[in-house]
């Protein structure tokens, strides 16, 4: 997702200006500290905007209100991951769900059918079906279909084999990524199942929050920052067995190998703690640390505290992309401008979620909108949007015409977050940020589209805007409404 599988080099300085102007006011990270206080003051001087637009029928998205319970037992050197899920889910649409409902094995497209990193076998409470979508998808069917209100529990055998590859799933230099590795529950909406193929150029994924406790038996010397909160670390016998606990959460991920960290709370409470391997230069960890909390309380400040007590910040040395965003951790390259992005995406795709495929600017553009009240970067210049690379080229394109235009990919990025600067030019930086933050609270831990958002900013603009054809900004920006 963001930060995400963008060459780093993208996002770490300044690019084509776009209208509106990316000319927010700020600084180097290292004057952030200053900036994300300032926000804060400001924020307050502004009540939270809450303006409620007129209302479509809601989405019914399910199965909801899941519950995962993994134990999984790591390998001399955490290469291998072996053990059992169970997932207990419930049915919140008015008709039946299934009997056939899907499980998405993501990891599996980083390599394919042919290496199948990720095995599920023994599946009980339903009957398994062969894996599909190039091996990323897993139908179960159940026993009858699920009513309204009706409770299911699926369990599986779990068999995850981290490749030897330099990726968000991979293992390189010693140290294993382990992202979207556990199967996890697909969405089902009024468009019906969502079962789109595996994108490694960005995100396909799309799942509700949920609740995670996940058990770890792994060697002495083993480190595994994870999704949650550690409860509990029990050593045995030259092993030791860690039980980590997640609440709301879109899915649950973690690193392994021998690693050092260092840590500080900050001004609103959450722990930010850095790891990265022995050998690293300090010099570079204090950096990436001062980055990191100043990332945090600049995004507490401008879009609501964040929910949850800790986060943690891997640092790995990536080849092809910068980083990789998830609940409650983030694996990145050591660079300022990437960390801003990675935990800008704690906010845009963890509290407010969207479908990574079908509307990837959610959190692309809003992640690197963000990183700007950090790092200080300006992606804008002139006053209007840069040149579009083709006609058919749309800041609202699905991750399908992303994958076709590959070289087009960081329209999203930059030019997302130019249209989302040139609201707060227009709106003025203190409402703009009152308006966004009203925008987590209406969709904190839920699924946000692009029409929300539309609809939140022309609820605004009707209030605070009077007379301004915001119809023409979303022509302007090819932002596709929808209406």
């Amino acid at each position: 997702m963001s930060g995400n599988r963008h060459p780093s080099s993208l996002l770490a300085g300044p690019a084509d200006e776009l209208d509106g102007g990316c000319s927010l006011e700020g600084a180097p990270y290292t004057r952030a500290v200053k900036l994300s206080r300032t926000l804060l003051s400001a924020v307050l001087l502004v009540p939270l905007l809450r303006v409620f637009p007129a209302e479509a029928d809601p989405i019914v998205r399910t199965p909801a209100n899941a519950h995962y319970e993994v134990t999984l037992r790591a390998g001399a050197k955490a290469r291998t991951w072996i053990g059992h899920q169970e997932v207990t889910f419930e049915n919140l649409d008015g008709a039946p769900l299934g009997p056939r409902i899907w499980l998405r094995v993501w990891s599996n497209g980083v390599q394919g059918c042919a290496a199948q990193a990720i095995s599920v076998t023994n599946v009980t409470g339903g009957v398994a079906g062969d894996l599909d979508r190039n091996c990323t998808a897993l139908p179960v069917d159940l026993p009858g279909a699920l009513d309204l209100g009706d409770v299911a529990t699926i369990g599986m055998d779990l068999r995850i084999v981290v490749p030897r590859i330099n990726d968000r799933f991979g293992r390189h230099a010693g140290v294993s990524l382990v992202g979207t590795a556990l199967p996890t529950l697909a969405v089902h909406d009024d468009a019906g199942w969502h079962l789109d193929p595996f994108i490694d150029l960005g995100e396909s994924f799309y799942s509700l929050a949920a609740d995670y406790d996940v058990t770890f038996d792994v060697p002495l010397g083993i480190d595994t920052p994870a999704t949650g909160s550690l409860v509990s670390s029990d050593p045995t016998d030259g092993r030791v067995t860690r039980v980590f606990e997640a609440r709301d959460v879109r899915d649950f991920e973690w690193a392994a190998g021998v690693l050092r960290h260092r840590s500080r709370i900050d001004s609103d409470g959450t722990k930010v703690r850095v790891w990265f391997r022995p050998g690293m230069k300090q010099s570079t960890v204090a950096r990436m640390l001062d980055v990191s909390v100043t990332s945090m309380q600049t995004y507490d400040a401008a879009f609501t505290p964040y929910p949850y007590p800790e986060v943690d910040v891997v640092l790995a040395d990536f080849v092809t992309f910068g980083g990789m965003e998830y609940p409650q951790i983030v694996f990145s390259y050591p660079g300022a401008t990437v960390i801003a992005h990675e935990l800008g995406h704690q906010w845009w795709y963890g509290v407010v979620g969207d479908d990574q495929y079908h509307a990837p600017w959610l959190d692309e553009a809003f992640a690197t909108y963000a990183s700007t009240l950090v790092t200080g970067h300006d992606f804008c210049i002139g006053k209007g949007p840069a040149r579009w690379p083709s006609r058919s080229t749309r800041l609202t394109n699905d991750m399908g015409y992303w994958n076709r235009h590959q070289g087009d990919y960081i329209t999203v990025y930059l030019q997302g977050a130019c249209a989302l600067a040139a609201l707060d030019r227009r709106f003025g930086h203190e409402l703009f940020l009152s308006t966004l933050r009203g925008y987590v609270e209406d969709h904190r831990y839920g699924v946000s589209t692009t029409q929300d958002f539309v609809a939140a900013i022309e609820a605004a603009a009707a209030v605070h805007l009077p007379g301004w054809d915001v119809s023409r900004f979303w022509g302007h920006w090819r932002i596709d409404t929808g209406s």
